[in-house]
Protein backbone atom coordinates (compact mmCIF):
# COMPACT_ATOMS: atom_id res chain seq x y z
CA UNK A 1 0.00 0.00 0.00
CA UNK A 2 1.46 3.85 -0.96
CA UNK A 3 2.35 5.34 2.21
CA UNK A 4 0.74 8.64 0.22
CA UNK A 5 -2.74 9.63 1.02
CA UNK A 6 -5.00 9.52 -2.05
CA UNK A 7 -7.22 12.63 -2.32
CA UNK A 8 -10.17 11.17 -1.18
CA UNK A 9 -8.56 9.94 1.99
CA UNK A 10 -7.37 13.28 2.65
CA UNK A 11 -11.14 14.61 2.37
CA UNK A 12 -12.90 12.00 4.18
CA UNK A 13 -10.05 12.83 7.28
CA UNK A 14 -10.43 16.35 6.97
CA UNK A 15 -14.41 15.91 7.22
CA UNK A 16 -13.35 13.44 10.28
CA UNK A 17 -11.50 16.40 12.03
CA UNK A 18 -14.65 18.63 11.11
CA UNK A 19 -16.84 16.51 12.50
CA UNK A 20 -15.40 15.62 16.00
CA UNK A 21 -15.22 19.47 16.53
CA UNK A 22 -18.61 19.95 15.73
CA UNK A 23 -19.25 17.17 18.26
CA UNK A 24 -16.92 18.15 21.11
CA UNK A 25 -18.61 21.82 20.56
CA UNK A 26 -22.16 19.99 20.98
CA UNK A 27 -21.19 18.17 23.91
CA UNK A 28 -20.00 21.18 25.56
CA UNK A 29 -22.90 23.03 25.22
CA UNK A 30 -24.92 20.06 26.16
CA UNK A 31 -22.84 20.22 29.64
CA UNK A 32 -22.78 23.50 30.56
CA UNK A 33 -25.94 25.62 28.37
CA UNK A 34 -28.26 22.22 27.33
CA UNK A 35 -31.18 24.92 27.12
CA UNK A 36 -29.33 25.78 23.85
CA UNK A 37 -29.94 22.46 22.42
CA UNK A 38 -33.59 22.50 23.11
CA UNK A 39 -35.23 22.95 19.02
CA UNK A 40 -38.30 22.39 20.53
CA UNK A 41 -38.16 25.54 22.54
CA UNK A 42 -38.68 29.18 20.84
CA UNK A 43 -35.18 29.90 18.92
CA UNK A 44 -33.12 32.86 19.05
CA UNK A 45 -29.57 33.78 18.04
CA UNK A 46 -28.21 31.55 21.28
CA UNK A 47 -28.94 28.25 19.73
CA UNK A 48 -26.84 28.62 16.71
CA UNK A 49 -24.96 25.27 18.01
CA UNK A 50 -28.37 23.79 16.95
CA UNK A 51 -27.95 25.51 12.97
CA UNK A 52 -24.11 24.45 12.91
CA UNK A 53 -25.47 20.86 13.51
CA UNK A 54 -29.10 20.84 11.36
CA UNK A 55 -26.71 22.55 8.20
CA UNK A 56 -23.67 20.11 8.93
CA UNK A 57 -26.00 17.17 9.00
CA UNK A 58 -27.70 18.65 5.84
CA UNK A 59 -25.01 18.83 3.55
CA UNK A 60 -23.64 15.65 4.19
CA UNK A 61 -26.68 13.79 2.87
CA UNK A 62 -28.00 15.93 0.14
CA UNK A 63 -24.04 15.89 -1.29
CA UNK A 64 -24.96 12.15 -1.79
CA UNK A 65 -27.15 12.90 -4.13
CA UNK A 66 -24.81 14.78 -6.37
CA UNK A 67 -22.62 12.65 -9.48
CA UNK A 68 -19.44 15.00 -9.54
CA UNK A 69 -19.18 15.29 -5.45
CA UNK A 70 -16.02 13.67 -5.42
CA UNK A 71 -17.06 11.44 -2.59
CA UNK A 72 -15.96 7.44 -1.94
CA UNK A 73 -17.14 5.22 -4.43
CA UNK A 74 -18.80 3.48 -1.42
CA UNK A 75 -21.03 6.08 -2.20
CA UNK A 76 -20.98 6.71 -5.84
CA UNK A 77 -21.38 3.64 -7.18
CA UNK A 78 -24.48 4.10 -7.00
CA UNK A 79 -24.35 6.70 -10.28
CA UNK A 80 -23.31 4.87 -13.95
CA UNK A 81 -20.58 7.24 -14.04
CA UNK A 82 -19.15 4.50 -11.69
CA UNK A 83 -19.79 1.39 -12.91
CA UNK A 84 -16.88 -0.33 -15.15
CA UNK A 85 -18.42 -3.83 -15.49
CA UNK A 86 -16.49 -6.89 -15.26
CA UNK A 87 -16.40 -8.90 -18.37
CA UNK A 88 -18.66 -11.83 -18.10
CA UNK A 89 -19.94 -11.96 -14.12
CA UNK A 90 -22.23 -14.17 -13.28
CA UNK A 91 -25.74 -13.57 -12.78
CA UNK A 92 -26.75 -16.19 -10.93
CA UNK A 93 -23.86 -15.41 -7.89
CA UNK A 94 -24.88 -11.68 -8.67
CA UNK A 95 -28.29 -12.48 -7.11
CA UNK A 96 -26.80 -14.80 -4.48
CA UNK A 97 -24.92 -11.82 -2.93
CA UNK A 98 -27.78 -9.53 -3.33
CA UNK A 99 -29.65 -11.98 -1.16
CA UNK A 100 -26.64 -12.77 1.24
CA UNK A 101 -26.21 -8.37 1.61
CA UNK A 102 -29.69 -7.88 1.89
CA UNK A 103 -30.03 -10.17 4.88
CA UNK A 104 -27.60 -8.26 6.62
CA UNK A 105 -29.22 -4.96 5.97
CA UNK A 106 -32.25 -5.97 7.60
CA UNK A 107 -30.07 -7.07 10.69
CA UNK A 108 -29.00 -3.28 10.56
CA UNK A 109 -31.94 -1.72 10.22
CA UNK A 110 -34.10 -3.94 12.78
CA UNK A 111 -31.19 -2.94 15.46
CA UNK A 112 -31.22 0.44 14.43
CA UNK A 113 -34.73 1.27 14.85
CA UNK A 114 -35.37 -0.45 18.09
CA UNK A 115 -32.30 1.09 19.60
CA UNK A 116 -33.67 5.20 18.02
CA UNK A 117 -37.57 3.93 19.06
CA UNK A 118 -36.27 3.06 22.67
CA UNK A 119 -34.63 6.82 22.46
CA UNK A 120 -37.60 8.31 21.14
CA UNK A 121 -39.84 6.25 23.76
CA UNK A 122 -37.90 7.67 26.60
CA UNK A 123 -38.19 11.24 25.41
CA UNK A 124 -41.85 10.96 25.52
CA UNK A 125 -41.33 9.59 28.78
CA UNK A 126 -39.38 12.46 30.21
CA UNK A 127 -36.50 10.68 30.88
CA UNK A 128 -34.39 12.31 27.83
CA UNK A 129 -34.55 15.97 26.73
CA UNK A 130 -34.55 17.28 23.37
CA UNK A 131 -30.95 18.61 24.13
CA UNK A 132 -30.03 14.47 24.88
CA UNK A 133 -31.12 13.68 21.21
CA UNK A 134 -29.63 16.52 19.38
CA UNK A 135 -26.35 15.17 21.36
CA UNK A 136 -26.58 11.73 20.33
CA UNK A 137 -27.00 12.75 16.57
CA UNK A 138 -24.16 14.56 17.05
CA UNK A 139 -22.65 11.20 18.16
CA UNK A 140 -24.39 9.51 15.03
CA UNK A 141 -22.70 12.52 13.00
CA UNK A 142 -19.49 11.78 14.15
CA UNK A 143 -19.48 7.66 14.21
CA UNK A 144 -20.60 7.91 10.75
CA UNK A 145 -17.14 8.48 9.56
CA UNK A 146 -15.76 6.64 12.50
CA UNK A 147 -17.31 3.70 10.78
CA UNK A 148 -15.32 4.31 7.58
CA UNK A 149 -12.13 5.15 8.53
CA UNK A 150 -11.76 3.70 11.86
CA UNK A 151 -13.75 0.35 12.42
CA UNK A 152 -17.54 -0.13 11.35
CA UNK A 153 -19.07 -2.92 13.88
CA UNK A 154 -22.07 -2.66 11.40
CA UNK A 155 -19.31 -4.17 8.84
CA UNK A 156 -17.92 -6.35 11.29
CA UNK A 157 -20.90 -8.32 12.79
CA UNK A 158 -23.63 -7.77 10.65
CA UNK A 159 -23.16 -7.03 6.92
CA UNK A 160 -19.40 -9.07 6.66
CA UNK A 161 -18.22 -6.87 3.65
CA UNK A 162 -14.85 -6.56 2.48
CA UNK A 163 -14.79 -3.08 3.21
CA UNK A 164 -16.84 0.41 2.86
CA UNK A 165 -16.38 0.93 -0.79
CA UNK A 166 -18.19 -2.96 -1.42
CA UNK A 167 -20.76 -1.65 1.44
CA UNK A 168 -24.57 -2.40 0.56
CA UNK A 169 -25.44 0.13 3.07
CA UNK A 170 -23.18 2.89 2.12
CA UNK A 171 -25.53 5.21 2.60
CA UNK A 172 -27.56 4.49 5.00
CA UNK A 173 -25.75 6.62 6.85
CA UNK A 174 -27.92 9.44 6.41
CA UNK A 175 -31.09 8.28 7.99
CA UNK A 176 -29.04 6.65 11.04
CA UNK A 177 -27.63 10.36 12.05
CA UNK A 178 -31.52 11.83 12.22
CA UNK A 179 -33.29 8.92 13.62
CA UNK A 180 -32.26 10.02 17.15
CA UNK A 181 -34.91 12.29 16.40
CA UNK A 182 -37.49 11.07 14.31
CA UNK A 183 -39.77 10.50 17.72
CA UNK A 184 -39.95 14.55 17.91
CA UNK A 185 -42.64 15.88 15.90
CA UNK A 186 -40.99 19.19 15.04
CA UNK A 187 -39.38 21.16 12.13
CA UNK A 188 -35.78 19.97 12.96
CA UNK A 189 -36.27 16.52 13.63
CA UNK A 190 -38.52 15.79 10.78
CA UNK A 191 -36.48 17.70 7.91
CA UNK A 192 -33.49 16.09 9.35
CA UNK A 193 -35.04 12.53 9.21
CA UNK A 194 -37.11 13.61 5.93
CA UNK A 195 -33.65 14.19 4.07
CA UNK A 196 -32.11 11.18 5.19
CA UNK A 197 -34.86 9.08 4.18
CA UNK A 198 -34.65 10.59 0.27
CA UNK A 199 -31.48 9.76 0.14
CA UNK A 200 -31.98 6.31 2.05
CA UNK A 201 -35.08 5.57 -1.00
CA UNK A 202 -33.11 6.98 -3.84
CA UNK A 203 -30.10 4.62 -3.16
CA UNK A 204 -32.50 1.89 -2.57
CA UNK A 205 -34.49 2.16 -5.52
CA UNK A 206 -30.97 2.43 -7.61
CA UNK A 207 -29.80 -0.54 -5.71
CA UNK A 208 -33.49 -2.62 -6.87
CA UNK A 209 -32.54 -1.45 -10.19
CA UNK A 210 -28.85 -1.72 -10.74
CA UNK A 211 -27.60 -4.16 -8.08
CA UNK A 212 -24.64 -4.71 -10.39
CA UNK A 213 -23.04 -1.24 -9.82
CA UNK A 214 -22.68 -2.23 -5.72
CA UNK A 215 -21.02 -5.93 -6.68
CA UNK A 216 -17.61 -6.22 -6.90
CA UNK A 217 -17.94 -9.21 -8.89
CA UNK A 218 -19.86 -7.26 -11.28
CA UNK A 219 -18.11 -3.89 -11.50
CA UNK A 220 -13.98 -3.65 -10.95
CA UNK A 221 -14.21 -0.33 -9.57
CA UNK A 222 -15.01 -2.20 -6.57
CA UNK A 223 -12.26 -4.77 -6.93
CA UNK A 224 -8.67 -3.82 -4.38
CA UNK A 225 -6.88 -4.26 -7.61
CA UNK A 226 -8.60 -1.01 -8.97
CA UNK A 227 -8.89 0.83 -5.90
CA UNK A 228 -7.04 4.49 -5.83
CA UNK A 229 -8.60 5.65 -2.30
CA UNK A 230 -7.44 3.21 0.30
CA UNK A 231 -9.80 4.35 2.30
CA UNK A 232 -9.55 0.75 4.41
CA UNK A 233 -5.94 2.17 5.34
CA UNK A 234 -7.22 3.14 8.77
CA UNK A 235 -9.36 0.61 9.64
CA UNK A 236 -8.84 -2.65 12.37
CA UNK A 237 -8.44 -5.72 10.71
CA UNK A 238 -11.18 -7.14 9.15
CA UNK A 239 -12.75 -10.56 10.36
CA UNK A 240 -11.80 -13.69 8.49
CA UNK A 241 -15.48 -14.20 7.76
CA UNK A 242 -15.26 -11.02 5.56
CA UNK A 243 -12.51 -11.80 3.18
Amino acid sequence: MSTALSPVTRRYLREFALRLAVFLLVGAVWLFSPGRLDFTAPLDLSHWPLALLWAGVLGSMLVQLNPNSGLTAGCMKQFPNRFDPVPGYDPAALRQAVRQQNRGAVKVAVLWLAVNLLFGWLYHRGHLRAADLVLLCALAYLCDLVCVLFFCPFQTFLMKNRCCVNCRIFAWGSWMMAAPLMCVPHWYAWSLFGAGLLVLAVWERRYFLHPERFWSGSNRLLQCAHCQEQLCRYKLPRSLRSR
